[in-house]
C-alpha cells in the first residue's frame, strides 16, 4: 500500500493547489455557469418595471414571452428555427411571470450560492485534516534527537490551533477572489449597459427571519462545542504520541498510530461538515427570505401600480433603496488580509516540521509481511554514541553477540550500558560504527522488521491512556490482520474521505494483534497468554486484584450475575466449614451494620460514583432532606454531629495541621477543624444551627463507624431510627418517588449483585470484623479459596485487563507500570529482547526472580534462540547471564571468568 505524500510546498498557494487543482477547477467551472443567472437577476427587475409596470399598453393587448429559437448558420440555410412559441399573456399574466422567473432566479442563485460555499468549506475542512495528517506523519518520522527539543504540548498546539486558519483558506484561496472578480466584472457591465440598480440593501428583516434563524443557530452553538471537545481530546491524543515515540519506534505501530489519528480526523471533519454545512443552510434561507421582499414589492406593487393605487415613482424608489449590487472590492480586500495571516501562520508551521534528517516514509510503510526471524549473531563494530554537544557518551565499541545468548550490561547509571542497548533497538542516533543483523545494517531495516523481531523495555516508558489489556497488546499492532466485513454508503464515504484527504486508509475498527507473534492461535487463547507474560513479570495477582477493586462491567453484568451469587453463597459456606463466621458481619436489610458508616446504614447500598446532580452530595439533596425531616433523624444526626465536632476538636484542635496524629483523623480534615471551631461557636452563642452548618454537622455523623472512630455515640435507640428510615426509604425507593435520589444509590439486595459495588464487594456482601487482627488475612484467604474453586478467578482477571491505567499510567504504582512494560516486551515474543534497567523501582530481591523467570520463559513461551540484553541496576545478578559486559565511563569492558578484565578494542 502506498504510502501519502506529503508535501509541505513553500507557498500556502502552491499547497493548496498542488492538493486541490481538481476541486477549484470544478469551482471555476461552476461560477461560469453561476454568472448568466446572476446576470438575469440583475436584469429582469429592469424588464419588470419597463414592461407590464410602467409600460404602454393598450387595452385588451397581449404579449408573447419566452419565445425561443436559434439561427442556423449560412451553410445551413440561414434560417431561424422556433424552439418554443412562447406563452400569450395580458399584461397583468406578463407580470406575475416575470416576477415569478425573478424569483425563480433568486433560489436557483441561492442554491449555487449554497453550493459553491458548501463545497469550498468541505474541501478546506478535507485540506486541513491533509495537512495535520501530514504533520502527524512528520511527527512520527522525527529524528530521535528531535524530541529533546520540543514539547508535546507544543506540538499539539501546533498541530491542534496553528494549523485551524489554513483549512478556512484552503476553499477560499482561488474560489474567494474569482467568485469576486467575476461579480464585479458582471456588476459593472450591467451599470455600463443598463446605468440603474444602485444602493444598499436597506429594509429589515420580516418577522418570520427574526422567529426562524435565532432558533436555527442554537444548533451551530452544539456543534461548536462539539467540535471544541472533539479538537481538546485529538490535542492530547497527539500529547500521548510524542511521548510514546520509543515505544512507537520499537512495536512498528507508527501505522496504527497513523490509523487511530487518521479515524480521529474524521470524526472531527464530520462535526465540522455538519457544523458549516447547517450555518451556510441557515445563510441561504436567511437571503432567501430576504429576497422574498423585493419578489412581493414586483409582484404586489406592481399589481398596485396598475389598478392606479400606486404611484411608479415611489414603487422604483422603495425598490432602488432595497436592493443593491455587491461589493466585491471590499470583500477583495477582506480576503487579501486574511490571506496575509494564513500564509503567516502556515510558514511558522513548516518552519517547525521540515528538517533534512526526517525518517524516510519507506522505513514506516506498511507492510503485511511477516519478516524473517534473526538467525545470526549480532555484530556491533566500532558503535559510537555522542550527544548534541559532541560529547562521547558511548566510545567506540566492538562486540558480537551470539544468537540465544544472554548478555548482562553492568556499570553506572551513564556509563554507556543505556546508550549500547537504545542503539541495538535504533533509539539513540550514533555518530559512528555500524549494528548488523544478518549481515544487513541497522538503519538499512525498516520498522515492520525491528518493531517486530525485536522487543524493548526501559524504566520511564510511556503508556497512552487505555486498559491494562490495551497497553499489552500495543506492541502486537502493526497491521491490521483480520478485517471486519462492512458495507453501506457511511463506510464508502468514510474510506473515500480517508483517500481524498490523503490519510492512511486503514480501518482503526478491524483486529489489528498479531496473535501468532504472541504464539497463540486466535483471540480465544489470548487470555492465557496474557496471564502468562504477567505471572513472569509477576503482576498477575496484581491485575486480579484490580478486578477484585473494579466493578463488573455493564454488559457482562447479566451474564456474571448468577456465577458471583453462587460465589456469595459458596463464601458463606466456607466461613460456617471453616469456623470464621466471627471474622465477617454480612449485610441484612433488618439489622444494623456495624461496620458500615451511618450513611450506608440509611440506604443500604452505595452512592453511584457516576451519578451527577449539580454537583450536590446524596445527603444534600431535597428529597433527602425531607427524609430526614419526616422521619426525625434530622436532629438526631445534627446532635450526633455536634457532639463528633466537640469530641474530635477537644482532642486535637490544638496540633498544628502538619502533625501526623492528624493522618487518621478521617471524618474530619485538618484544615476543617477551624472552620467546626467557628461553626460550634456560632451554634452555642445564637441557640440556632444554620442550615449550612447543620449539613456541615450531619456530614461529620453519615460517615461515623463505631468500631473504628470509637467515641461511643452511636446508642441503639440511634440504630433502631436509622433502621426505621431505612425501612422508609427502602419503600420509596421501590415506588420511584425519591427523585434523583433514588437514581443516585445502588441499593444492596441478597438475591442480586450491586452494579455500583466492586466485584469483591458483591461477593464479601458484608463487612470484615477488624476488632480481630487476624480478621482480614482470614477473610482474603477463604475469598481466594473461592475465587479458585467457583472458578471466578479467570472472570476476576479479565475484569482486571480491563482496568483504565488512566494517562501515562498513572493510576498505577512506578513498579506496576515497569513490570506492564516488560510483560509486554515479552509478549512479541521477538529474536531480540533489550531491557535498559526495566525494573529500577523494585527491590533486588523481586528484580532477581523476575530475571530468573525472564530468561526461564525463552523455553515456556517456545524462544528458545531469543537473545537477551539486559542493562542491570545491580551489578550481582550478572551471575544468572550467559555473559557479562561492563561499561564504565563510555568504555565497555568484558570481564574474564579467571584473568583482570580488559579494555574492549576499539574500532
Amino acid at each position: 500500500m502506498a504510502q501519502p505524500r506529503d508535501d509541505l510546498h513553500a507557498s500556502i498557494f502552491r499547497y493548496v493547489w498542488h492538493f486541490t487543482r481538481r476541486q477549484q477547477l470544478w469551482l471555476f467551472a461552476v461560477l461560469a455557469v453561476s454568472l448568466p443567472l446572476y446576470y438575469l437577476t440583475l436584469d429582469l427587475p429592469k424588464r419588470i418595471v419597463n414592461g407590464p409596470i410602467q409600460g404602454e399598453w393598450a387595452p385588451g393587448e397581449i404579449q408573447t414571452l419566452f419565445q425561443t429559437w436559434i439561427t442556423l448558420p449560412d451553410f445551413l440555410g440561414g434560417s431561424s428555427v422556433q424552439l418554443f412559441d412562447g406563452v400569450e399573456l395580458d399584461r397583468f399574466g406578463v407580470l406575475l411571470a416575470l416576477s415569478l422567473t425573478f424569483l425563480f432566479f433568486v433560489v436557483v442563485n441561492g442554491l449555487f450560492k449554497f453550493y459553491i460555499s458548501t463545497y469550498k468549506g468541505r474541501l478546506g475542512e478535507r485540506l486541513l485534516r491533509r495537512l495535520r495528517y501530514q504533520l502527524v506523519d512528520r511527527v512520527l518520522r522525527f529524528p530521535t534527537g528531535r524530541f529533546k527539543q520540543v514539547r508535546g504540548p507544543e506540538i499539539a498546539s501546533m498541530i491542534k490551533d496553528e494549523t485551524e486558519p489554513v483549512g478556512g483558506f484552503g476553499g477560499s484561496a482561488f474560489a474567494d477572489p474569482a467568485l469576486l472578480l467575476s461579480q464585479a466584472g458582471t456588476a459593472l457591465i450591467f451599470i455600463i449597459l443598463q446605468n440603474v440598480w444602485l444602493g444598499t440593501v436597506a429594509a429589515a428583516v420580516v418577522g418570520v427571519q427574526l422567529l426562524l434563524i435565532p432558533r436555527m443557530r442554537r444548533r451551530l452553538v452544539r456543534l461548536a462545542r462539539a467540535r471544541q471537545i472533539t479538537a481538546r481530546i485529538l490535542s492530547g491524543r497527539i500529547g500521548e504520541v510524542v511521548e510514546s515515540i520509543p515505544s512507537i519506534r520499537t512495536n512498528d505501530t507508527s501505522n496504527y498510530e497513523r490509523a487511530e489519528l487518521g479515524d480521529r480526523l474524521g470524526k472531527i471533519l464530520k462535526i465540522r461538515y455538519d457544523f458549516f454545512q447547517w450555518k451556510f443552510f441557515v445563510n441561504f434561507l436567511n437571503n432567501l427570505l430576504a429576497q422574498m421582499t423585493p419578489f412581493i414589492f414586483y409582484l404586489a406593487g406592481g399589481y398596485f401600480v396598475i389598478t392606479g393605487r400606486l404611484d411608479i415613482g415611489q414603487l422604483v424608489a422603495v425598490i432602488a433603496a432595497y436592493k443593491d449590487l455587491p461589493s466585491p472590492l471590499k470583500e477583495l480586500i477582506a480576503w487579501d488580509q486574511y490571506r496575509v495571516d494564513v500564509q503567516s501562520k502556515y510558514a511558522q508551521i513548516r518552519e517547525q516540521f521540515t528538517m533534512p534528517d526526517l525518517v524516510d516514509p519507506n522505513v514506516q510503510k506498511v507492510s503485511f509481511e511477516r519478516p524473517p526471524q534473526l538467525g545470526q549473531d549480532i555484530a556491533v563494530t566500532g558503535l559510537k554514541v555522542t550527544d548534541d554537544s559532541g560529547n562521547e557518551l558511548l566510545q567506540p565499541t566492538s562486540v558480537r553477540l551470539k544468537r540465544g545468548e544472554a548478555v548482562a550490561l553492568v556499570g553506572p547509571v551513564a556509563g554507556g550500558a543505556e546508550y549500547f542497548a537504545d542503539a541495538l533497538v535504533r533509539l539513540a542516533e550514533t555518530s559512528g560504527g555500524r549494528i548488523a543483523f544478518d549481515g544487513q545494517s541497522l538503519d538499512a531495516l525498516p520498522e515492520s522488521v525491528l518493531g517486530r523481531r525485536l522487543a524493548y523495555s526501559a524504566s520511564g516508558l510511556y503508556f497512552a491512556q487505555g486498559t491494562i489489556r490495551d497497553a499489552l497488546l500495543y506492541g502486537l499492532k502493526h497491521v491490521p490482520l483480520r478485517h471486519e466485513t462492512r458495507e453501506g454508503r457511511e463506510e464508502e464515504k468514510r474510506l473515500l474521505e480517508a483517500r481524498l484527504a490523503g490519510n492512511l486508509d486503514l480501518d482503526i475498527r478491524d483486529d489489528w494483534v498479531d496473535y501468532e507473534a504472541a504464539g497463540i492461535s486466535g483471540p480465544e487463547e489470548l487470555s492465557r497468554r496474557l496471564a502468562e507474560v504477567l505471572d513472569i513479570a509477576d503482576m498477575r495477582i496484581e491485575v486480579a486484584r484490580l478486578g477484585l477493586r473494579s466493578r463488573v462491567p455493564e454488559p457482562m453484568q447479566e451474564e456474571v450475575a448468577g456465577r458471583i451469587l453462587d460465589a456469595r453463597n459458596r463464601f458463606r459456606e466456607r466461613l460456617q466449614e471453616g469456623g470464621d463466621e466471627d471474622y465477617f458481619e454480612s449485610f441484612d436489610p433488618a439489622r444494623y451494620s456495624a461496620y458500615a458508616t451511618v450513611l450506608e446504614n440509611l440506604v443500604f447500598g452505595i452512592a453511584r460514583p457516576d451519578f451527577e446532580d449539580d454537583g450536590q452530595p446524596l445527603p444534600a439533596r431535597p428529597e433527602m432532606r425531607a427524609l430526614l425531616t419526616e422521619t426525625g433523624l434530622d436532629e438526631t444526626l445534627l446532635a450526633m454531629g455536634r457532639q463528633i465536632a466537640e469530641t474530635l476538636i477537644d482532642i486535637f484542635g490544638d496540633l498544628s495541621p502538619d502533625n501526623p496524629l492528624l493522618d487518621n483523623l478521617d471524618l474530619m480534615s485538618p484544615d476543617e477543624v477551624d472552620m467546626y471551631r467557628a461553626a460550634l461557636r456560632r451554634s452555642t452563642m445564637d441557640g440556632a444551627v444554620s442550615e449550612k452548618d447543620r449539613r456541615a454537622f450531619q456530614r461529620l455523623a453519615f460517615g461515623y463507624v463505631e468500631p473504628r472512630h470509637r467515641l461511643g455515640l452511636l446508642s441503639d435507640d440511634i440504630r433502631e431510627h436509622v433502621l426505621s428510615a431505612r425501612a422508609r426509604f427502602l419503600k420509596d425507593a421501590e415506588a420511584e418517588v425519591l427523585g434523583s435520589v433514588g437514581a443516585a444509590v445502588s441499593v444492596h439486595r441478597p438475591d442480586a449483585i450491586n452494579p455500583a459495588a466492586t466485584v469483591q464487594d458483591n461477593i464479601l456482601f458484608g463487612r470484615v470484623v477488624t476488632r480481630y487482627a487476624e480478621a482480614a488475612g482470614r477473610i482474603n484467604t477463604v475469598l481466594v479459596e473461592t475465587l479458585r474453586e467457583t472458578g471466578l478467578s479467570e472472570l476476576v482477571f479479565e475484569i482486571g485487563l480491563d482496568f483504565d491505567i488512566g494517562s501515562g499510567a498513572k493510576r498505577l504504582s512506578a513498579g506496576q507500570q515497569q513490570k506492564l512494560a516488560l510483560a509486554r516486551a515479552l509478549l512479541k515474543r521477538a529474536d531480540l529482547l533489550v531491557l535498559n534497567r526495566p525494573l529500577s523501582a523494585l527491590d533486588g530481591h523481586s528484580q532477581r526472580a523476575i530475571i530468573e523467570r525472564t530468561l526461564s520463559a525463552r523455553q515456556t513461551l517456545d524462544i528458545p534462540d531469543q537473545t537477551v540484553v539486559w542493562v542491570l541496576s545491580h551489578g550481582e545478578q550478572s551471575a544468572l547471564f550467559d555473559r557479562t559486559l561492563e561499561f564504565v565511563e563510555g568504555r565497555m569492558r568484558e570481564p574474564a571468568n579467571d584473568a583482570e578484565p580488559k579494555l574492549a578494542q576499539s574500532a
